[in-house]
C-alpha cells in the first residue's frame, strides 16, 4: 500500500495542478482555477465512538445554503436541517483552516478547521448539543481533479483524528466520547458539474491492535484520475484500493459495504438522513445512513486488519 506523498496545492498554467497529495489547502483555489460554472463550497465534520456519533455540515451553493446536524446518543437518533435562500446565515471558509458556521431556525453550528464541533440545534427529540475537540492532528489528504462534465473540484479530507468531547440530546444525560473516539472531516470547493452524483463512505476508530484508523472513499464526482480513496493509520494517509462501495442489498438506508484487497467493511446503520428536495434552482436527492463500520481494512503492508469505526455512507444526486 502506497503512502501518499506530500506536495503543495500548486497552480499550473491554465488551471490547478491535479492529483492526490498529503497536506493541507492553505490558499483559496477558486480565484486561479477555471471559471466555468458556479462555485460551491462545504465543510462536514463528524466524530464518534462505538456508542455515540455526532456530525454536522455547512454548505454554500450560492443560490442556496444548507446546514444540518445528526447524532445517535444512548440508542436515540436525531437529525436537524435547514435550507437557506441565497446562503444567508451560512459561512464556509475559503480554506479548511477558516472553519464554517451557520445560524438558522433556532440552531447554531460552528465547525473548526481542526475537526472541532460546537453545535446547539433543536430536533424532534429535544435539543442536540455537542462540544467536540481534536486532541491531536492527522495529515490531511487533498485531491484536485477534473469532474466528468468538464468542471473541477478540490477536496481536503482527514480521518482518524483523535477527539474528546461531550454530546447531550434532549432529556438524556450528557455523554462523553470514549478514548477510542475518532473524527473525520471534508472540506470541498469547486465548480462541479451541474448534474453530479456520488457515493461516499467515511469513518474513524481503532484497530484491534490499538492503532488509530480512518477511511475516506468515494465514486462519482471525485472518482476521476487519482480518486480520493484513502486510509489513515496513526495519522498517516495511504492510498486505499476499493473495488466496491455500495449498499449490501438494494436498500440504501440499510447495511453498506466497502471492499477491496485486504478490506471488507460493513456499516450497521443506527440512523439515516434522507431527502428528495426539488427546489427552483437545486435538486438534492440523497440517502445518508450513519452508524458503525466493522470488518477489516488493509494495513500499510496490505495485511487485512480488524477495525471498528464510527462512520457514514452516502448516495447522492445533486442538480445544482
Amino acid at each position: 500500500m502506497a503512502r501518499i506523498g506530500g506536495a503543495p496545492l500548486e497552480h499550473a498554467a491554465g488551471g490547478l495542478r491535479r492529483g492526490l497529495f498529503a497536506g493541507d489547502v492553505t490558499t483559496d483555489p477558486v480565484p486561479t482555477a477555471p471559471r466555468r460554472g458556479r462555485v460551491r463550497r462545504w465543510t462536514y465534520v463528524a466524530a464518534g465512538d462505538a456508542r455515540t456519533l455526532v456530525g454536522a455540515a455547512v454548505v454554500d451553493l450560492g443560490a442556496v445554503g444548507v446546514a444540518f446536524a445528526f447524532a445517535t446518543v444512548g440508542g436515540v437518533t436525531a437529525t436537524w436541517e435547514r435550507t437557506l435562500p441565497l446562503s444567508r446565515g451560512v459561512r464556509v471558509g475559503a480554506v479548511p483552516g477558516h472553519g464554517a458556521g451557520a445560524r438558522a431556525g433556532g440552531g447554531s453550528i460552528l465547525l473548526g478547521g481542526d475537526g472541532s464541533i460546537d453545535l446547539d440545534v433543536p430536533t424532534a427529540v429535544g435539543r442536540l448539543r455537542a462540544d467536540v475537540r481534536s486532541t491531536d492532528q492527522v495529515t490531511p489528504a487533498t485531491l484536485a481533479t477534473r469532474t466528468p462534465g468538464g468542471g473541477w473540484n478540490v477536496t481536503r479530507k482527514a480521518a482518524g483524528t483523535p477527539v474528546a468531547g461531550e454530546v447531550h440530546l434532549g432529556r438524556g444525560p450528557e455523554v462523553a466520547l470514549g478514548p477510542e473516539a475518532g473524527g473525520w472531516s471534508d472540506w470541498t470547493a469547486g465548480r462541479q458539474d451541474r448534474r453530479t452524483t456520488w457515493r461516499w463512505a467515511a469513518g474513524a476508530g481503532v484497530a484491534t491492535d490499538g492503532r488509530r484508523v480512518g477511511i475516506n472513499t468515494s465514486t462519482g464526482m471525485n472518482g476521476q484520475e487519482d480518486g480520493e480513496d484513502v486510509v489513515w493509520w496513526d495519522g498517516v494517509p495511504h492510498r486505499l484500493q476499493v473495488s466496491d462501495l455500495a449498499p449490501a442489498d438494494t436498500d440504501p438506508t440499510g447495511e453498506w459495504q466497502v471492499r477491496g484487497p485486504g478490506t471488507d467493511l460493513r456499516l450497521a446503520t443506527a440512523g439515516v438522513r434522507s431527502a428528495d428536495e426539488r427546489l427552483v434552482v437545486v435538486t438534492s436527492a440523497y440517502t445518508q445512513p450513519f452508524g458503525r463500520w466493522t470488518g477489516t481494512l488493509a494495513g500499510p503492508d496490505g495485511t487485512a486488519t480488524a477495525v471498528t469505526m464510527a462512520g457514514v455512507a452516502e448516495d447522492h444526486l445533486a442538480v445544482w
